[in-house]
């Protein structure tokens, strides 16, 4: 039921936005404050935790753990798409190293590897979004799950991770995306200079 109504909002999304491309408005702008108040939420949420100090330690710890992961679980899956799908080693690899982060992948590819390149970039790392948001709310251990949304996790899917898991998790996630956003620049910088 949860997928199907974020499917229909995807696409009334879709359609509005067609509509409003016409008219010249911007949703821009809109978007940004509107993820600003989730963080602010989720900050209160955290807020109101008992014993806040203990349970913000071991956040970071598994936090950064699960970051480790993210980082090694793409990029090794970059690895293994360049033999399935013949795609040169170090393209999948920077694809895979964009870990959801579509708005920069697919600019950052198109203008040092290409338009082809983009566009692989970002509609991989636009499907990982998409996908977190399919498969998380089914996964029984919501803390590893938090894997899949890569960078997501500080900003789009974190709504979502805090409303299928718990505040400690949606703090869990916020700290795995601040991990992963920091280094997704810093790899796709090192991996697309290599190509």
């Amino acid at each position: 039921m949860f997928v199907a109504l974020v499917l229909l909002i995807l696409v009334a999304g879709i359609a509005i936005g067609s509509i409003s491309k016409s008219l010249a408005f911007d949703f821009g702008e809109y978007i940004h404050w509107i993820l600003i108040f989730f963080i602010f939420l989720i900050g209160m949420d955290l807020g109101l935790m008992e014993s806040r100090m203990e349970k913000i330690k071991k956040s970071w710890k598994i936090g950064s753990l699960i970051a480790a992961g993210t980082v090694t679980g793409s990029l090794f899956a970059g690895v293994i798409l360049h033999y399935f799908l013949s795609i040169p080693l170090l393209l999948a690899a920077s694809v895979a190293a964009g870990m959801g982060w579509y708005s920069l992948t697919g600019p950052f590819l198109a203008k040092t590897a290409g338009a082809f390149a983009g566009a692989l970039g970002f509609t991989s790392n636009f499907l990982r979004e998409v996908l977190t948001f399919i498969f998380y709310p089914k996964m029984k251990d919501k803390t590893s799950a938090i894997s899949i949304g890569g960078a997501t996790t500080m900003d789009t899917t974190l709504p979502l991770i805090a409303r299928f898991s718990s505040s400690e998790n949606a703090l869990v996630a916020f700290i795995h995306g601040f991990f992963i956003s920091a280094l997704a620049p810093i790899l796709l910088s090192i991996l697309s200079s290599l190509m």
